[in-house]
């Protein structure tokens, strides 16, 4: 039940969660109780707390809801906070928006890249460092026979079949139960439990090859080999072989970092690093409010090791029905482990200070005076363009919220329309595009638009601007002595070389041009790597990556002797005269 509070004295002695309103009835804080009670008519006491006594001066408004016991109320606090974002609450956000491997539901389903989980029934694994990690670890996985193609079934086989990267259940090739069966193998090796899935093959192979059933037995040793791989990229080996997640962390004022290590089956696999914003709370209500709510959409490892006790038994009990415990480091390795999860979660909020993650920074409120800005650019967009006398050009758009990175925000584009080195009708073009379609879609668009260049790029921006309509602050970086052009302003604005401002302005213009030109290089080696190899007959896709791989650039190929280009797997003598033949013309 749900009830406005008149009388706190006439709150239930039961368990539940209080939501705590302004004038404006937005919610600004909700909480949870083992007694409603008692747990709110402590708020009306004197506080100490400074973060409760603005809470308690600004709140107006107070509702209830009545749950079956603590651990209930927990699940249902999480949830509000998560819907509501009260603004006294800790909120938790991720760092890195690091990728995960999902498996669809399906009746024959799919393994893909994921960026955020959703309530679609799917299987999420991860979060794993990086996209070129996740794309190896789904390539590995295809080999068990997992599809990943999206084509609706039945249809007939691609070319991921012939090259025994999916099982192929479109044709028929395989019953929907031995697909099930693949499924289970790889999502029991991405939870971790490689040791016992391999085992578990090995003695099924073992037992057809005694039946001399060769054929499935060399199915099964090929996907013994592709986890085997797959087992190759854990680096890290420690003793033990329970699942754990090591959690460490650092406050300071209303910010905090958190540092989560995975580990497991005796190895650490990797760690997440996360942002919190406090709301003035301290340490234990921070520690327990990242817990509840990292834990809510996830499935909790065996134990969660913390650096202190909590005081809420409740999460304790509401992670002991998830099969997970809570403890302090009990040995010398956790204590080292968390140790190291202190000291780096300690270092991300030193950078954050130093880059000015708040959105009252010392940075941004220069450059709001310093640009006579209406607003303070908490959301600053930067273009650069990379081309080599008008050859694959590539623009490249970088987002940075409140001084970080926002890399959700980062975009490409191949230059269209423009035919030469022309750097500003490019400008132009990457501009127009970029902004024409969030305009129809309303989105929002940034504070301030920064450009690399002096006046003729600051002109070539405000045109593409406003013929789009638009009216965003724009300001052009020139790289000769790092003046800044503003438009209407005939002299540029100097800052000084130790101002915060125009540290953070460089670092957004090197950004957008490192990822511009990361880019266009690609583009380049993959037009050169198809403008060589595909020329040479009897080496096709598969041939070429195999050579590639081994020798790591054309020029390499091109030196190699005959006798290392032999040991290229899947390169017969042929192809290497053919090879030869064609470096040697």
């Amino acid at each position: 039940m749900t009830k406005k509070i008149e009388d706190i004295k006439k709150l239930p002695l039961s368990p539940g969660v209080y939501i705590m309103k302004d004038s404006q009835d937005t919610v600004i804080y909700v909480g949870k109780a083992n007694s409603l009670r008692n747990r709110v008519s402590q708020y009306f006491r004197e506080q100490e707390s400074p973060k409760n006594r603005l809470l308690m001066k600004n709140m107006v408004d107070l509702e209830y809801i009545v749950t079956g016991n603590e651990v209930e109320a927990l699940v249902l606090e999480s949830n509000l906070i998560k819907e509501h974002k009260p603004r006294y609450n800790v909120r938790m956000r991720d760092d890195k928006n690091y990728p995960l491997i999902r498996i669809t539901r399906e009746e024959f389903p799919r393994i893909c890249i994921a960026r955020r989980r959703q309530a679609d029934g799917a299987q999420y694994f991860g979060p794993y460092p990086g996209s070129k990690a996740v794309r190896e670890v789904i390539k590995m996985a295809s080999g068990l026979g997992i599809r990943r193609c999206r084509k609706k079934l039945p249809c007939p086989s691609c070319l991921n079949y012939h090259i025994k990267q999916c099982a192929a259940p479109c044709t028929g090739n395989v019953t929907k139960e031995e697909y099930l069966g693949i499924i289970n193998k790889v999502a029991t090796f991405l939870k971790g439990k490689h040791s016992q899935l391999l085992q578990s093959l090995k003695n099924e192979m073992n037992s057809l090859s005694d039946r001399q059933e060769y054929e499935k037995a060399a199915r099964i040793r090929d996907q013994i080999n592709a986890l085997l791989e797959l087992s190759e990229k854990q680096r890290v080996n420690l003793p033990g072989r329970k699942e754990q997640d090591i959690i460490g962390y650092a406050v300071k004022g209303t910010a905090a970092s958190v540092q989560v290590f995975h580990v497991s089956e005796g190895v650490l696999k990797r760690r997440e690093t996360f942002s919190l914003d406090t709301a003035g709370s301290d340490e234990k209500e921070i520690l327990a409010s990242f817990i509840k709510q990292y834990y809510h959409d996830i499935e909790p490892p065996e134990e969660i090791v913390i650096p202190s006790e909590l005081m809420d038994g409740s999460i304790s009990n509401w992670l002991s029905e998830k099969s997970s415990r809570i403890k302090r480091p009990a040995n010398k390795l956790e204590n080292g482990l968390m140790r190291l999860a202190m000291e780096n979660a300690g270092m991300l909020l030193k950078q954050v200070e130093l880059t000015g993650n708040n959105t009252g920074n010392e940075a941004l409120a220069e450059l709001k005076d310093a640009f006579s800005l209406p607003v303070l650019p908490s959301i600053i967009e930067a273009f650069d363009i990379s081309n080599i006398s008008g050859t694959d050009a590539t623009g490249s758009l970088v987002t940075f919220k409140n001084g970080l990175p926002d890399k959700k925000g980062y975009r490409h584009f191949k230059i269209k329309t423009v035919e030469g080195a022309d750097d500003y009708a490019m400008m132009e073009e990457v501009i127009g595009r970029a902004y024409s379609r969030r305009k129809d879609e309303g989105k929002r668009m940034p504070d301030l638009i920064l450009v690399d260049g002096g006046k003729g790029h600051l002109n070539v921006t405000m045109n593409a601007i406003s013929r789009i309509g638009l009216n965003i602050n724009i300001a052009s970086l020139a790289k000769e002595f790092e003046y800044i052009f503003l438009p209407g302003r005939e002299t540029p604005v100097i800052l000084s070389h130790n101002s915060h401002a125009l540290k953070l302005v460089q670092r957004i213009r090197d950004e957008a041009h490192r990822f511009a030109l990361g880019y266009h290089r690609r583009l380049r080696g993959k037009k050169l790597g198809e403008s060589q190899l595909d020329r040479i007959p009897g080496i096709g896709e598969k041939k070429k990556r195999s050579l590639l791989k081994h020798f790591g650039s054309i020029e390499k190929i091109r030196e190699a002797e005959v006798t290392e280009i032999l040991k290229v797997r899947g390169i017969t003598r042929k192809d290497t005269d053919n090879i030869r033949k064609y470096f040697s013309s």
